[in-house]
């Protein structure tokens, strides 16, 4: 990542440029996924035969899911706008949990269907590419308060 000189404050700048896009885009497309799959396990209740309990559970699972997801990209966009470590570490760890989720959600349903694999698929894309990216960056913000 390349840091740039800013003329007045003479620092060097160390946010994410790519990382803050992927937050924004990935919130858009984690609101979303909560309104697909939330119409999806209303048709799934109606059309298809759940065993007790597993149906009450994984619509659960969805809005722990949702408590989380904006929790995580808050303290991500705020860790990495603000230059500051412990917020964007609480967002990499927070992906851990929601990365789980959307595997559950893609192999350990009672019912998966394909737009299920596929919405999924795509957000363990979305979060796994930010958990990189803001990895890299805290090691960056490391570096700087290392060399400081």
């Amino acid at each position: 990542m390349a840091a740039v000189q800013t003329p007045t404050m003479g620092r060097q700048v160390l946010t994410s440029l790519p990382l803050e896009i992927l937050y924004y885009f990935g919130g858009l497309y984690g609101l979303l996924y909560f309104v697909l799959v939330f119409f999806i396990f209303i048709y799934k209740g109606v059309e298809l035969p759940y065993p007790d309990g597993h149906y009450g559970m994984e619509f659960a699972y969805l809005f722990c899911w949702g408590l989380v997801e904006p929790i995580r990209l808050f303290f991500g966009s705020k860790g990495n706008k603000t230059e500051t470590a412990s917020p964007l570490l609480w967002n990499v760890i927070l992906t851990a949990p929601t990365i789980a989720l959307h595997i559950f959600y893609m192999l350990g349903q009672t019912y998966v269907l394909h737009i299920e694999q596929f919405l999924n698929g795509m957000a363990v894309a979305f979060q796994g590419l930010q958990a990189i990216i803001g990895i890299l960056t805290l090691v960056s913000f490391q570096n700087a308060v290392t060399l400081a």
